[in-house]
């Protein structure tokens, strides 16, 4: 009987997460995003991203405290700088 109510005490989201995303509606179109939405919304891993910011690269992203986050206007400027029309290379000859 103990496991059941340690699983419900862990459900996600949290009543503490859907109040907050409630607020979030409130406030309008989303500006930021975490680390993991920004990956699925670039088609990327969230490892990749992270070693973006360790080596540089990659899309701007915020930190505010401990947490990142990317503003998506950001993400689509940095796709947006990435766009090639062939993948062929010029010389320097």
């Amino acid at each position: 009987m103990r496991e059941k109510k340690d699983v419900e005490q862990r459900r996600w989201p949290t009543p503490d997460t859907i109040q907050r995303a409630q607020f979030a509606d409130e406030a309008g179109p989303i500006r930021f995003v975490d680390t993991e939405a920004a990956a699925r919304y670039l088609t990327l891993t969230p490892h990749t991203l992270e070693c973006y910011r360790s080596l540089g690269g990659g899309p701007a992203f915020y930190k505010f405290g401990k947490w990142v986050r990317y503003a998506v206007e950001d993400l689509d400027a940095w796709a947006a700088e990435r766009r090639c029309t062939s993948t062929m290379r010029r010389s320097n000859a």
